[in-house]
């Protein structure tokens, strides 16, 4: 059976959708709106807690599965599998594969679905769950508890997905000992027609100035995105000299603690701007454009999309070496790398900057490096479906003749 990769119909499973926005909503939102431009792309995910939100601006279908709110709980439980009508409104759709991005709710209700419609199942890995459950409860033995359940789901599906190589050997040191494909991120950003209308925009919205080195963080204020390895390094280079600037984009349930301790820092009046969370993509472009450097040295993220946001509009990152994020750059030609240290990164940000057209250099080389668009990716997702669609069907009619 020959499959046409552009005509596959796919189902994409996530715990947490619209309007709450991270790096795994936006893969799964460019995976389902390019796939439904050339076939059927759907996306089943819970409802949201608080409110509800108008999926009809989408030009795919969303199936909003069933949600018990708990009160300990900032999402609340999905609850796919009490939902009546959910088996159903797939059975109808002709799906060829399902695609988990959740080991959880919606991620073992499409496993255990997808076998009873006779279709493969894919799931990614993408976050570094071990270390959510330790933020979360404070206990090492209830994280080594889920991510044993964690393994066992990804032994349940047909093939198991990673985003980066480094997010590849987390999931391996979870126990997990089958094959992993690799399949990078995308991103929507690209270069503007209008960049320096945009910038000077953005300049203006938020009082950026145009003589001083300005250093940009894009994420979510928690702290185990490094957020205080960004504040001790600008501390110090904010003694050493009135030439930098930094811009913090983003909140967060560790915001206000982030706040306070960069308030006990004294840094110099107006050296350091905390913008909130910008969801004009027009306007956050700008604030890209104004960044000098991308300033990400986290070791959490595994394949963080920002640091694609800000190759694609040509400004490099400087990431912590060795973390799974410093993985898609190479130092000197497309991003820059330091040690997890304040005195390590304060004097690679020196060296960046005072080196002559060094940062103009690698922000080129991010450019063309780092900065794969989603019109690129997706393609190679559902050639890889194909694959998977073509060998479970080779395998379950020879399974099927020898019984």
């Amino acid at each position: 059976m020959k499959i046409n990769p552009s005509e596959i119909r796919s189902a994409q499973f996530i715990d947490t959708y619209f309007p709450i926005v991270d790096g795994v909503v936006q893969t799964v939102h460019n995976y389902a709106e390019l796939m439904n431009r050339s076939s059927y792309a759907c996306v089943v995910t819970p409802k949201p807690l608080k409110k509800e939100y108008d999926d009809s601006d989408l030009i795919y279908e969303v199936y909003r599965t069933a949600l018990i709110g708990l009160p300990v709980a900032e999402y609340g439980m999905p609850a796919p599998r009490i939902d009546r009508k959910v088996r159903d409104w797939l059975a109808d759709r002709d799906l060829q594969i399902f695609h988990a991005h959740s080991p959880f709710f919606e991620g073992t209700f499409a496993s255990s679905y997808a076998k009873k419609l006779g279709v493969p199942c894919v799931a990614t890995f993408h976050s570094k769950y071990y270390d959510d459950v330790v933020h979360i409860t404070g206990s090492k033995v209830i994280a080594k508890i889920v991510t044993k359940k964690i393994v066992k789901f990804f032994n349940s599906v047909d093939s198991v997905w990673a985003c980066s190589h480094g997010t590849a050997d987390t999931l391996r040191s979870y126990g997990y000992a089958g094959d992993i494909f690799v399949m990078d991120n995308g991103t929507t950003f690209k270069t503007p027609d209008n960049p320096e209308e945009l910038k000077k925009k953005a300049a203006h919205t938020f009082g950026i100035p145009e003589d001083k080195h300005i250093l940009l963080f894009v994420g979510h204020q928690i702290w185990h995105k490094n957020i205080k390895l960004i504040l001790d390094t600008f501390k110090m280079l904010c003694d050493h000299s009135d030439d930098y600037r930094l811009l913090i984009v983003g909140d967060g349930y560790d915001e206000k603690e982030v706040l306070k301790y960069a308030e006990n820092l004294h840094f110099p009046e107006g050296s350091l701007r905390f913008l909130g969370k910008i969801m004009d993509r027009d306007l956050l472009s700008g604030v890209y454009l104004n960044a000098d450097l991308f300033f990400f040295p986290s070791v959490y993220d595994n394949s963080p999309l920002v640091v694609r946001e800000a190759a694609s509009l040509g400004v490099p990152s400087l990431l912590t070496e060795g973390s799974n994020s410093a993985e898609a750059v190479e130092k000197n030609i497309s991003g820059f790398v330091a040690k997890e240290n304040k005195v390590a990164m304060y004097g690679e940000i020196l060296r960046v900057f005072h080196t002559d057209g060094l940062l103009q250099k690698v922000g080129e080389g991010a450019k063309k490096y780092v900065a794969k668009p989603w019109e690129e990716i997706v393609p190679m997702v559902q050639d890889k479906y194909a694959q998977i669609i073509e060998k479970y069907a080779f395998e379950h009619h020879f399974d099927h003749q020898s019984k």
